[in-house]
């Protein structure tokens, strides 16, 4: 998925998870702004992503160390996530740590939904996709996702 896909996709969880699950957000601003950001920092290993061209001295290391779609769109990698944001103490940490994992599995979805699928049980070798899937980048494979995602969120908003 492209950049844009996933950051439509990290919004369209969060809108779900703030509707669904009857966890208390803080802040509502701090926990759409952090899935924002967690449906793409997953793509830390790609050097050419949104986020691998902000921080590239960390995506070309990140790439080299773990390759494309491994540690960061890993359980693991979600986990470790969890374990450094507990930490967090201030107001709005309990939104940023929701917000990030909302982002984060957003992202990995999305990616199970591409040819290439992720390997969400790194560090064993075995990459898992889900049964409907899309060549990334494709313009009507692209276009087919964000248009769901977006009449998902609209649903859930106002139907559901």
């Amino acid at each position: 998925m492209k950049g844009t896909t996933h950051i439509l996709g990290g919004i369209a969880a969060a809108v779900i998870w703030q509707k669904y699950f009857n966890i208390p957000i803080q802040d509502p601003i701090y926990f759409y702004s952090a899935a924002i950001v967690g449906s793409i920092i997953p793509d830390i290993c790609h050097p050419k992503s949104i986020i691998g061209r902000r921080v590239p001295i960390l995506s070309r290391a990140f790439s080299k160390i773990f390759g494309h779609r491994s540690l960061s769109h890993s359980l693991l990698f979600m986990v470790l996530l969890y374990l450094l944001f507990q930490q967090l103490t201030f107001y709005g940490a309990t939104s940023i740590e929701i917000g990030l994992l909302v982002g984060v599995g957003s992202h990995i979805l999305l990616d199970a939904m591409t040819v290439q699928g992720v390997k969400f049980l790194y560090p064993i070798n075995m990459k898992i996709r889900l049964p409907l899937y899309v060549r990334t980048g494709s313009l009507i494979g692209e276009t087919l996702v964000a248009m769901s995602l977006l009449t998902l969120m609209v649903l859930s908003l106002f139907l559901f």
